[in-house]
C-alpha cells in the first residue's frame, strides 16, 4: 500500500503577486517552484502546520486565510495530500533557509515559473481571483 502524506501550503498574495519558492535538488519535484509549506504533525491543525513550517522555512508570520485548493498528487510510493491555503503577511522578510531562491511573482511572471503539475489548480484559482 503506498503511504499517505499529508501537507500544507501557503500562497501568500500581496499587492498583485504572489509568492514563490524554488525548492533544491532533492525529492519529487527538485528545482521546481512552489508555494512553500510542508507536513502536518500530529496534533497540528493545518493552519498550525502552516504557520510553524512558514516560521521555520522563511523566518515569517502569516495570517492563514481560506482554502483554495485540497488535490492528491499521486507517485509511485507515495500519494501527497496537498491542501493549499491563502496567506497574509503578518511580519518579517522572507528569507532563504532550505529553498535556492524565492520570488514575488504577477501574473505574467508566474507563466515563466515551473511549478509542478499540483500546483496547476491553484495556480488557475489565483490568477483568476488575485492577480
Amino acid at each position: 500500500m503506498k503511504r499517505q502524506v499529508y501537507v500544507v501550503a501557503g500562497a501568500i498574495i500581496k499587492d498583485k503577486k504572489v509568492f514563490a519558492a524554488q525548492r533544491g535538488a532533492h525529492g519529487l519535484t527538485a528545482f521546481k517552484w512552489e508555494f512553500p509549506g510542508g507536513k502536518i504533525e500530529p496534533h497540528e491543525t493545518p493552519q498550525e502546520a502552516l504557520q510553524r513550517e512558514l516560521r521555520e522555512e522563511l523566518k515569517i508570520d502569516v495570517k492563514v486565510d481560506e482554502l483554495l485548493t485540497e488535490i492528491v498528487d499521486s507517485y509511485e510510493e507515495v500519494d501527497l495530500h496537498i491542501a493549499t491555503y491563502r496567506c497574509e503577511l503578518l511580519g518579517g522578510v522572507p528569507t532563504k533557509t532550505e529553498h535556492l531562491a524565492l520570488t514575488w511573482a504577477n501574473k505574467d511572471e508566474l507563466d515563466k515559473l515551473e511549478f509542478s503539475k499540483a500546483d496547476a489548480p491553484t495556480l488557475k484559482i489565483i490568477k483568476e481571483k488575485y492577480l
